[in-house]
């Protein structure tokens, strides 16, 4: 799915806009982590609610009354100088349309599960999905501030859900039989949580804990790494960069699925979740030659969903999966069929913010671009 990222190479470079699919149950709190996401990288002042009608999200009528996602909210923004199309996918099995014309332009997808082994066999179908559709993708354990019982048997519960090996990024810190914070086992590194506010890093209370599950992380990262089986067999301790090289390559391969936790609620581990997704998410290019995009016919673009309604009549919401888009440029789909651009805008929930131009990887909404359905490539 991907090229071989370097083990040594410790430079990073910046990648392209990225988009992400967010998938979980009803329920699960998909909707909450995108409020999480929107304030914590400035593309929302305050942090809205799904239950008094204010979130960013679920923003239509329905949505409202039933208080659940009925269409796909979408919200682009920044990270760390990078930019990320998160697109919050309805969980109701009678609005899976909506993911299935989402999945072939993302490059990698959340997956929102409750800290509940009973409900983890409702994640299934969602899981196959993505493994059948090669798309990367990350567990995130909400609501794990309220999580109760044993860790190990939610991850049995969720293991059993999915197809490839889970990956345990995180640990909890456990104060007074109440989940606090996290250990980041690639970075070795505490987290103690605080409510709205980024965590607070402090010694790692049990190191013997904290040893023996990087091991088994490694153990596992080593079952695709033949140097890196070589290093703990003979006992030498890996290089930072190797690991995190090791993590992003078998991540975007698609050969384990991490598994990090949190509680989009209080906005805490969503800042770790999003340096993960910065570090280790591929970019379009993946995307792009899975679906047979060729640069030998200058700008494609992959429609993603296409949206009626409002002042702005048809709009289609489209990544741009090669080249780049203009107002005025002329986008020619199946069976010769033809139209021009009216109008380009990146949506931040029900708000459509213009723009004139948009680039190799963008998710953007294109007025006027009737003849053309969901799934055409242009």
């Amino acid at each position: 799915m991907s090229d071989h990222i370097p083990t040594g190479n410790t430079q990073r470079i910046k990648a392209g806009p990225r988009a992400v699919a967010i998938l979980g149950s009803y329920g699960s709190g998909k909707t909450t982590l995108l409020e999480s996401i929107a304030v914590i990288t400035g593309a929302c002042p305050r942090k809205g609610a799904v239950a008094d009608g204010s979130s960013l999200g679920d923003s239509a009528p329905e949505a409202r009354s039933r208080q659940m996602s009925t269409e796909l909210n979408v919200l682009s923004t920044r990270f760390m100088g990078e930019d990320f199309t998160f697109l919050d996918c309805p969980g109701s099995i009678e609005l899976a349309g909506e993911t299935l014309g989402v999945l072939p332009g993302v490059d990698a997808a959340i997956v929102v599960a409750e800290p509940d082994p009973a409900k983890a066999a409702l994640l299934q179908p969602m899981l196959r999905l993505l493994a059948d559709k090669r798309v990367p993708h990350i567990i995130f354990v909400n609501k794990f501030d309220k999580a109760r019982g044993a860790f190990r048997g939610l991850l049995a519960a969720l293991q059993s859900a999915s197809e490839l090996p889970l990956l345990l990024r995180q640990i909890p810190i456990w104060e007074e039989g109440v989940a606090a914070g996290l250990v980041d086992l690639a970075l070795e590194r505490a987290h103690r949580w605080q409510a709205h506010a980024p965590s607070e890093v402090v010694d790692i209370a049990d190191a013997r804990k904290e040893k023996e599950a990087r091991f088994q992380m490694l153990e596992k990262l080593a079952d695709h790494d033949e140097h890196l089986m070589e290093e703990l067999l003979g006992d030498v301790e890996p290089s930072r960069a190797e690991v995190f090289g090791d993590l992003a390559r078998e991540f975007a391969n698609g050969q384990v699925v991490p598994v990090l936790i949190g509680s989009a609620e209080g906005d805490n581990g969503i800042r770790r979740l999003l340096k993960a997704l910065r570090h280790e998410v591929p970019d379009v290019s993946a995307a792009a030659a899975c679906l047979g995009a060729s640069r030998d016919h200058g700008a494609v673009v992959q429609v993603l969903k296409t949206m009626h309604g409002g002042h702005g009549g048809k709009q289609s919401l489209v990544r741009v999966l090669r080249g780049s888009l203009k107002e005025g440029q002329v986008l020619q789909g199946p069976a010769g069929r033809e139209a021009r651009i009216a109008g380009i805008s990146s949506l931040v929930g029900n708000h459509a913010l213009k723009r004139a131009t948009a680039e190799e990887g963008d998710v953007v909404a294109l007025a006027k671009l009737d003849p053309f359905v969901t799934g055409d490539m242009l």
